[in-house]
């Protein structure tokens, strides 16, 4: 266990990018900040809470700033604007966040990102063995690769006001006027966190692209997910699976957007893509067989969304098989 004398809360201010970027390598991985105007002066402040290999950050630059890195490795970033936002290219997704909406970054993915002028966040750092080993614990079994999470969550849904009340708690532990913070009083707000995501945020692992929970979803939700897993050959339209299992569209959508941060259509082209790269790179079929074998039809688009999920082009994925 942590030795509790050393959970104290560091402040770091900054009135230079360059020293910025010093102390943010040095806090957590490689980073490169770019003005977005001439000047390099900034209103840097940083104040941390350091708990073994997780932690919890308030972080602004005051000015409008550029950032890129190489990505986390060893830790998610769980990021909750308090003003302003932040627009981010994190590996082949572009995300947005403002106040009522949180990103969830994996480790992995590069990602460049733009801080707008008056930004503020909550930031927590979660170790990735914690995800790993809760993981294991409510899934009852071990998966292969970390969990990539759906990154968008919206503040406005129940988990996302649960999460707000945990980093909530974790905002008055960095106070001024805080009293000295004990690990005991850290490990089950944090473990909170992780349960909740693990439970509500949907995910990937291993070589999959298609999102899954662990917590059961609604049966009308369930029941559309088996459709389009049954079905993506087909010419499906969301009105008339709506209409099949007895729901409106707007509630089908809404249900996808709740508990698998994701709408129908999103789901479905990430079912045909995985099953037209097992057909290309497992039975050796050529993009377009392998297209209309999932019901896509327009090459063109077929390999422009294959390169947006895989980051290669079909015809690239044949020449490493082959």
């Amino acid at each position: 266990m942590a030795d509790v004398s050393a959970l104290k809360v560091k402040e770091t201010r900054a009135t230079v990018l360059g020293e910025a970027e010093a102390h943010l390598v040095t806090s957590y991985c490689d980073h490169r900040l770019a003005p977005a105007c001439k000047t390099e002066t900034v209103d840097f402040r940083h104040r941390h809470l350091q708990f073994e290999d997780s932690g919890f950050n308030f972080l602004q630059y005051g000015q409008e700033v550029s950032v890129s890195s190489r990505g986390f490795e060893e830790f998610y970033m769980l990021e909750m604007p308090l003003a302003g936002g932040v627009d981010i290219t994190f590996g082949t997704e572009r995300l947005r966040s403002e106040p009522g909406k949180a990103l969830i970054l994996s480790p992995g993915p590069k990602f460049h990102s733009r801080w707008r002028e008056g930004t503020r966040q909550w930031m927590l750092q979660i170790d990735r063995k914690l995800v790993d080993e809760r993981l294991a614990q409510i899934a009852r079994r071990r998966r292969s690769g970390n969990p990539v999470f759906n990154p968008v969550i919206d503040l406005a849904t129940p988990h996302g006001r649960h999460f707000t009340f945990l980093l909530q708690i974790f905002s008055d532990m960095l106070a001024e006027t805080a009293d000295p913070v004990e690990h005991e009083a850290i490990s089950p707000v944090l473990t909170s966190v992780v349960d909740e995501l693990l439970r509500n945020i949907a995910f990937t692992s291993g070589a999959s692209v298609v999102p899954e929970r662990l917590q059961a979803s609604p049966r009308h939700v369930k029941q559309a997910m088996d459709i389009l897993r049954a079905r993506y050959a087909e010419r499906l339209m969301m009105s008339a699976i709506a209409n099949e299992i007895g729901m409106s569209e707007r509630a089908l959508y809404d249900g996808f957007h709740t508990y698998y941060q994701r709408t129908p259509h999103e789901i479905l082209t990430r079912i045909r893509m995985e099953e037209a790269r097992r057909l290309i790179r497992n039975d050796g079929l050529a993009a377009a067989q392998a297209a209309r074998s999932v019901g896509l039809h327009h090459l063109g688009r077929f390999s422009a969304t294959y390169k947006d999920t895989f980051g290669v082009l079909p015809s690239a994925d044949i020449r490493q098989d082959r």
